[in-house]
């Protein structure tokens, strides 16, 4: 062995040589793998929508054999792709399921004249009101599977069972949780739209000023900072191993994300188009980064000072907000309500036209100009990258509502629905406690790697735990919304 390898896995030093100087996977198997995600959400909402069709009247969403094919259908598959059991046989197992509960859907009711209006325009036409925003289950669905992915790999990645091609690269490169840290943070952009858009007050469009936007920015961040605050200190207190190239020395992701929402209300100062924002600020960000020392010194810089040592940090910051700004343009077209029943579908185009725009822009970043994507300093092909990922992915569970509620009655198609129906109730509890679920998450990975030696841990041992621990950040989330409580 390599006198500078450490030889004890029990010890930090070999913890953070473990993850260092990865390369990460492809494009192909990093997707392959989390086609689970839709796949399970594909099974569920057609064995959902199967029930609901046969007796609308006795339908609950909310049963303990909806509870189990929930953490089956969501939880097992994930399990399975992310540490390498069989992802081919599951992805086989949730096409099969997926097609025989959707054959069990009936066709809607003829309709003889093809080219008279849907009959649940009306109903669109009826509720709707400007500048009003109701949930979107497209968008809770979405947001909840990214949680669900990103608490579940913080922890796995310390265990032999998760194949560390899938952990964060050194400098260049792609992995599952490059993306799943990037998709944290363009799902929060999307719903953070919500803060700049008009809002409907007493009857009336109201929209925030500059000022009341920075103080509601404000009032946001302070709480995830303190958290940053009390990260550091106490993983600084009892020597908890970190990898320095992650986020600096001193840096970690609460700081990212407390900052974002002080930073958004300026973005938009300068320019009250997000596209253009984010766009100028990846190719200003990108062309400095690459054109001048900038790049030679982020890659290779001692870390003599504050800003050298946590320079990855502070820099990523850039391409982070710009990511976050990417998402809340599209969350401006998602979020509002729609007028018209047609607007709703062409919202389908809107979003398919985000996924090329990135999908362009990363081949013209990384296959013409030769500029790999890097997670550790956010640059543009990264990105571009998670952009159109989860674009793409937004656009697809958006098909697949609008696929298999078009095939229900009109008169159950639109209103009367039982909780349960439009969101898996484990992901609508995650979704709107996401903050509260992450933070949950981090304390628990903390608190597990201080008590097992998780690389000494057998394939079963790993799973037993991966497992309790799933269940035990899911806890709270599910207590909380079971009691009506919204946290963050």
């Amino acid at each position: 062995m390599d006198p500078l390898v450490p030889s004890d896995p029990t010890t930090k030093e070999y913890k953070e040589w473990r993850v260092s100087d990865l390369d990460g996977s492809s494009l192909t198997e990093i997707h392959m793998v989390l086609s689970t995600v839709v796949l399970s959400y594909w099974c569920w909402k057609c064995k959902t929508a199967a029930e609901f069709h046969r007796n609308p009247a006795k339908f609950s969403g909310r049963s303990w054999q909806h509870f189990v094919f929930e953490c089956t259908v969501f939880l097992v598959p994930m399990f399975m792709a992310l540490t390498e059991h069989y992802l081919y046989t599951t992805i086989a197992v949730l096409i099969g399921t997926g097609i025989y509960y959707r054959k069990q859907i009936p066709n809607a009711p003829y309709r003889a004249d093809k080219w008279a209006p849907d009959p649940r325009a009306d109903s669109f036409k009826q509720s709707f009101a400007p500048g009003k925003i109701t949930p979107k289950s497209y968008l809770s669905i979405y947001r909840a599977e990214m949680m669900l992915l990103t608490c579940f790999c913080i922890l796995a990645v310390d265990f032999n069972v998760f194949p560390l091609k899938f952990a964060k690269v050194e400098t260049f490169g792609t992995s599952i949780m490059d993306l799943g840290v990037g998709s944290f943070v363009f799902s929060a952009g999307v719903v953070g739209a919500k803060s700049v858009l008009p809002k409907r007050v007493d009857g009336k469009i109201v929209a925030f000023s500059l000022w009341q936007q920075l103080k509601a920015g404000l009032r946001t961040s302070l709480p995830v900072l303190v958290l940053g605050i009390a990260r550091f200190v106490l993983t600084e207190s009892v020597d908890y191993q970190k990898h320095a190239t992650e986020y600096g020395t001193h840096w970690n992701f609460f700081f990212t994300l407390g900052l974002l929402p002080i930073c958004v209300p300026l973005g938009l100062s300068l320019c009250g188009d997000l596209r253009v924002t984010s766009m100028a600020l990846l190719v200003v960000y990108q062309a400095l980064y690459s054109l001048t020392p900038l790049g030679n010194w982020l890659e290779h810089a001692d870390r003599t000072n504050i800003v050298a040592a946590n320079r990855e940090g502070i820099f990523s910051f850039v391409g982070y907000l710009a990511m976050f700004l990417l998402g809340m343009s599209l969350g401006q077209e998602v979020l509002p309500d729609a007028p018209t029943f047609k607007a709703r579908r062409m919202r389908l185009v809107s979003v398919l036209g985000v996924w090329t725009t990135a999908l362009i822009s990363f081949f013209l970043f990384s296959f013409v100009l030769g500029i790999e994507p890097s997670r550790r300093f956010a640059n543009a092909p990264y990105c571009f990258w998670v952009a159109g990922f989860n674009a793409a992915m937004l656009w697809v569970f958006m098909v697949i509502e609008e696929d298999v509620d078009s095939k229900l009655p009109p008169q159950l198609a639109r209103a009367g629905r039982p909780a349960g129906y439009e969101v898996p109730v484990i992901l609508e509890a995650i979704n709107v406690n996401s903050l509260t679920t992450f933070l949950v998450a981090n304390l628990l990975t903390g608190a597990i790697n201080m008590q097992v030696e998780t690389l000494l841990c057998t394939t079963v041992q790993s799973m037993f735990v991966l497992g309790g621990y799933t269940l035990m950040f899911m806890l709270p989330a599910l207590l909380l919304y079971r009691s009506n409580i919204r946290l963050r």
